[in-house]
This record gives C-alpha cells, structure tokens and sequence, in this order.
C-alpha cells in the first residue's frame, strides 16, 4: 500500500463516520426540541407498531392525585364488559366510544363553568372546553396535557390512521375512565 491508497482508506473511513457523527450532533443540538416531537412520532414495522402518546398519556395519568374513592363514579361491571366486547371487535370503535364519553364530561364541565362567565362561545369543541377550562384555571397544566394526548390518540381511532389494537384499546378506556372520574370529582 502506497502513500495515495493509505489516505484514501483514511479519506474513506472518515466519510463512512460523518453520517453517524451528524447524527450524534444534530441529536444534541435539538433534544429540547426532539423530547417534544417524540409522542408524535409512530414506529411501524410488520405487525408492531409503537406510539409513544398513549404512553406519555399514561405517565401524565400517574402523575395526578387520586381521586376520592368513590363507587358511584365506577363504570358498572356491564359497562367494562360491553367496552372489552367492543375493544375486542373492533379497537378503533372502541376508542371512538371512549372519546365520545370523554368529551361529553369536558364539556359539560366547560359549560357549567362557562354558565358562571359572560361571555359564552356559541360552540364548545373538545379542544375549546379544555382550552376554556385551562384558563379558567379549573385544570392544571398536566390534566390539561394528558387531555390533549388522549384527544391526539382519539383523533388517530377517528380518522382511521394506523392500526389500533385492543391493547391500545383497553389503555385508552382505562385512562379516560380514569380522568372522567378525576374530572367529575373536581366539579
């Protein structure tokens, strides 16, 4: 090996590291930004697919106080049957109920509230009454959050984007069961 080839190995071997290197920097340089682009994002390969909303929903979740124990507040044992037999059909419908049950409570909430103010908008969306009750400082910044995750994972059920599986399902049952619950003791 001569002079010529020995620095075009070097060349060569330095070019194949500066995809990599540039990885590593441009990862450095934007994690503050990359933490918030990361439950966006949806891994897909064969049958798995990974989203990390429902999973960031579920951290936001534990991160609430317990409500009051209170039974009546408890979906009935028929109800959970018929939601599994749903989820298990079908678990984008599954999450479409959910979020229907979901959205009714924030907004009846938001309404109620909205009764107490002035001014009242002509149309409460579900994006509307967590706004609303954001700023009227009924929800905390981590309710309002894990309500945004779960109106991003009903919007996927709803728009028929990726596969949804039962697991997913039954995840999102559990946490909007859960912050109905929250809610309803708030009020």
């Amino acid at each position: 090996m001569d002079g010529y080839q020995f620095s075009a190995a070097i060349f060569q071997s330095l070019v194949s590291l500066a995809w990599p290197a540039a990885f590593v920097i441009a990862v450095a340089l934007f994690r503050g930004r990359l933490s918030q682009l990361l439950p966006l994002l949806r891994l897909k390969h064969k049958d798995t697919e990974v989203s990390f909303r429902l999973e960031q929903a579920e951290q936001e979740a534990k991160a609430l106080p317990a409500p009051p124990a209170s039974p009546a507040l408890n979906p009935t044992p028929e109800e959970l049957s018929r939601f599994e037999t749903v989820a298990e059909h079908s678990p984008r419908a599954a999450i479409f109920e959910k979020r229907a049950d979901l959205e009714q409570a924030v907004r009846t909430i938001a309404e109620q509230r909205v009764m107490e103010t002035a001014a009242k908008p002509s149309r409460l969306t579900f994006l509307s009454s967590v706004r609303l009750l954001r700023n009227s400082g009924f929800l905390d910044e981590k309710t309002s959050a894990l309500l945004d995750d779960l109106r991003v994972v009903g919007n996927r059920a709803a728009h028929g984007t990726g596969e949804i599986t039962k697991e997913e399902a039954l995840r999102f049952g559990k946490l909007a069961d859960s912050i109905i619950k929250y809610l309803e003791v708030l009020s």
